[in-house]
């Protein structure tokens, strides 16, 4: 299939490029003994999630598996995206999160420019939400 000359104009044009951090979490194999339990962590950590998506800093996260197959990862346990222009700014935000912040994981940042993928509709499953452009559209749960 032969490129047109707009197609290879079009596909070869500098890209737009939006700055982001693979925040990575690793277990620590001795977790602290004082401090918060992991266990209690649980929910300031999904509030951590839920505000750097309703601020429209995430562009996802989750755990590092595929549970159907059993299959994990040895990049580690969990990741977020995060949309930062910088180092600095990126590490400032990441290692507030809550089991970092305690001592029950590592954080690993690692840059990543999104220069590809279409993106036009934003869901918060958090707020039970969808923005089409700058409108926004409450949807129900259940």
């Amino acid at each position: 299939m032969a490129t047109t000359e707009q197609e290879a104009a079009h596909l070869t044009r500098p890209l737009t490029r939006e700055q982001c951090y693979l925040c990575v979490m690793t277990l620590v194999a001795d977790p602290p003994k004082t401090g918060p339990s992991k266990d209690s962590l649980r929910a300031a950590h999904k509030k951590f999630l839920a505000g750097l998506e309703t601020e429209g800093r995430i562009f996802g996260a989750g755990k590092l598996e595929n549970a159907q197959e059993k299959e994990t990862s040895d990049l580690g346990f969990g990741m977020f995206i995060l949309r930062a222009e910088s180092r600095q700014e990126a590490e400032a935000i990441a290692f507030q999160e809550p089991y970092t912040r305690a001592g029950h994981r590592t954080m690993k940042l690692i840059p990543w420019q999104r220069t590809e993928g279409d993106i036009t509709i934003r869901i918060s499953f958090t707020n039970g939400t969808m923005t089409v452009d700058r409108r926004s559209f409450t949807f129900g749960h259940g």
